[in-house]
């Protein structure tokens, strides 16, 4: 190999690993794709080798559109005699598109997605007090509220229990808090978003925080949405805003001793 064919060899190397820089720094795709921003130019960071949904293209087209855009005019004042080496160069450039962006052999794997916040741990009593769809329910209403573990089961307990708690089990029906259950009328029992006791726990998560995803029923009363002021605070402070929120007509009087029984108090 003659020093000329050296020289350029080592300064397609070097024009290469300018290009890999760009590339993690998000430059490169964009000039090579025109300049375009929002959602397609944010999403060119995680390109496989299949299509991409964002953009339509593949790893290899961003390789050969970058070969062009970044070195079209250094590969027409070398000729023909380099464009076996040009092709080498590119099929380099693949390769290392594909390592920053995890794919390939020697990639490094992407990212797992983030997974779904965990429910909370319930107090041993909880497993032997509450359903199953009843514990499931209130470990995730704890999580997504931030209320004591020991507080929601015990508010569980004041609602149903027993034998009572077990056939509406087996009705598929966890709505465990009744929301929508009134003195006068019974609104959105039948939707199903009371048929899992994770959705159901959303739901009257978002329902506590003033949202509408009660299907029928509307919004939380003011003092309703207030029981989540007390988050944090100790459990007597929760216990004593459910009692005051008007949830239930009694007051809920026994919530205070089903707690102590839950947490072991």
């Amino acid at each position: 190999m003659s020093t000329g064919s050296i020289t350029d060899a080592l300064s397609r190397v070097s024009a290469i690993e300018q290009q890999l820089a760009q590339l993690q720094s998000g430059t490169l795709l964009s000039s090579a794709l025109g300049g375009s921003t929002g959602a397609s130019s944010t999403a060119t960071t995680s390109v496989s080798p299949s299509t991409d949904s964002s953009n339509g293209t593949s790893s290899t087209d961003f390789a050969n559109a970058l070969a062009q855009a970044e070195g079209g005019a250094a590969t027409s004042a070398t000729g023909s005699a380099d464009a076996a080496t040009t092709n080498s160069d590119s099929a380099l450039l693949s390769e290392l598109l594909s390592a920053a962006s995890g794919s390939g052999s020697g990639g490094v794997p992407a990212a797992a997605p983030v997974s779904s916040t965990a429910g909370a741990t319930l107090p041993a009593v909880a497993s032997s007090e509450l359903t199953t769809d009843q514990q499931q329910f209130a470990s995730t209403l704890s999580a997504q509220t931030g209320l004591s573990p020991s507080v929601v089961s015990a508010w569980l307990l004041s609602e149903e229990s027993g034998g009572a708690a077990q056939s509406r089990q087996a009705q598929g029906n966890n709505d465990w808090l009744n929301i929508g259950y009134t003195d006068s009328a019974t609104y959105g029992s039948g939707d199903s978003v009371w048929s899992d006791p994770t959705s159901a726990a959303t739901a009257t998560a978002q329902w506590l925080a003033g949202q509408d995803s009660i299907p029928g029923y509307g919004t939380a009363s003011p003092g309703v949405q207030s029981i989540l002021q007390s988050v944090g605070q100790t459990p007597a402070t929760q216990i004593q805003s459910i009692q005051d929120s008007g949830w239930s007509s009694s007051g809920y009087p026994s919530l205070g001793s089903l707690y102590n029984q839950i947490s072991g108090n």
